[in-house]
């Protein structure tokens, strides 16, 4: 197993709703194009919640996971004020959580989550939840970033978020990005849009078996 539960970066809670998460509000608009309406959602790495809260009203049912507490206490407490049907939020481990709940999905989403685990996890990661949906998700850095400001600007982020988070951004750029990681996933890609937002990659994919099954 995989063990994220109670793993705090320093960032989380309300420096990261107010700071960080709006920097990605772009790409959860695109996320929402690949999604059919009344669909089933699981959104590993939610957050605080913002993806969840944009893609609502487009699914039945979204299950929001993440395992920083600070962030699902904030993700809670917008829930709570503004209640929206169909919306849970789990503190959990990804796997752990998909070990407890027996059920699939139409999707599963992974916003700027596949760069900051362990290189020798990511590959269970991803296996285990192409089982669990039919399609993933994944938006992450674009693999070489264009060489603009953007490219100076994400390596800053990337450090300032610690040194474990910046060696396995490291370790993502060296694989070549969510192209290598796929690969050796054994995912296919259906679909892919690059540098829009710039420097993002976000793609669309499935599990081998589902591929040639469906």
């Amino acid at each position: 197993m995989i063990d994220l539960e109670n793993k705090n970066h320093w960032y989380d809670g309300l420096f990261y709703d107010f700071l960080i998460a709006p920097n990605q509000d772009r790409a959860f608009v695109h996320v929402r194009d690949f999604i059919g309406d009344g669909s089933t959602l699981l959104d590993v790495g939610c957050g605080t919640g913002r993806q969840v809260f944009q893609l609502a009203n487009k699914c039945k049912k979204i299950d929001g996971i993440d395992p920083s507490v600070r962030n699902i206490n904030v993700a809670r407490r917008k829930l709570a004020s503004k209640p929206v049907n169909g919306v849970e939020f789990h503190h959990a481990d990804a796997l752990a959580f998909l070990a407890r709940k027996s059920r699939r999905f139409d999707y599963a989403t992974l916003s700027y989550v596949i760069h900051e685990i362990e290189e020798k996890e990511r590959n269970t990661l991803l296996q285990t939840l192409s089982s669990a949906a039919r399609k993933l998700i994944i938006v992450d850095y674009l693999v070489p970033q264009p060489r603009d400001g953007r490219r100076m600007l994400n390596e800053v982020v990337e450090c300032m978020a610690g040194s474990d988070h910046y060696r396995n951004f490291k370790s993502f750029v060296a694989g070549n990005g969510l192209t290598g990681l796929l690969e050796r996933a054994g995912l296919t890609v259906l679909s892919e849009q690059k540098n829009d937002p710039p420097s993002s990659h976000i793609v669309l994919a499935v599990g081998q078996s589902v591929y040639y099954h469906t």
